[in-house]
């Protein structure tokens, strides 16, 4: 078929169709489910991390709670101490130490009573002493008495 004016070939060439490359996309269905060795390695890693400062914080926590008790313990044992001294009203100067006794097995207490500059006043100090691990702890406590 001859059409005026045109030129076959011309035609032919635009309506041609365009060849493309087929390229095969891999489905859903196709993909296989899971992990890679480098991701599963990198998250076990982390969760190592994590653990690590879990722990770390759980040991510190401990130490704290055993301090806090011994120290709750000391100001026990000072507190009792002290308010022997008050009980004499004006105590005599001297000194007087001794074991924890049952109730407080690892203290060691002293009291210390001390004239001021002043014939009407005493100082008492009591003091409480332990061991924690390979140091010694001390707490003290300061009262001064008046001459009724």
């Amino acid at each position: 078929m001859n059409v005026p004016g045109t030129n076959i070939k011309s035609l032919h060439f635009l309506f041609r169709k365009k060849r493309t490359a087929v390229v095969s996309v891999p489905s859903v269905a196709d993909k296989k489910n899971g992990f890679t060795l480098l991701e599963v390695m990198i998250a076990l890693a982390i969760l190592a991390l994590v653990g690590v400062a879990f722990l770390r914080a759980q040991a510190g926590s401990v130490r704290l709670l055993d301090e806090s008790s011994q120290i709750s313990l000391a100001t026990l044992l000072a507190r009792e101490k002290m308010a022997e001294l008050e009980g004499t009203g004006f105590p005599e100067l001297g000194k007087n130490s001794g074991p924890g006794g049952e109730v407080f097995p690892r203290f060691q207490w002293e009291q210390v009573v001390t004239g001021t500059d002043l014939p009407v006043l005493r100082q008492g100090l009591v003091r409480v002493r332990w061991k924690d691990g390979t140091r010694e702890r001390t707490l003290e406590l300061v009262a001064y008495f008046a001459q009724k």
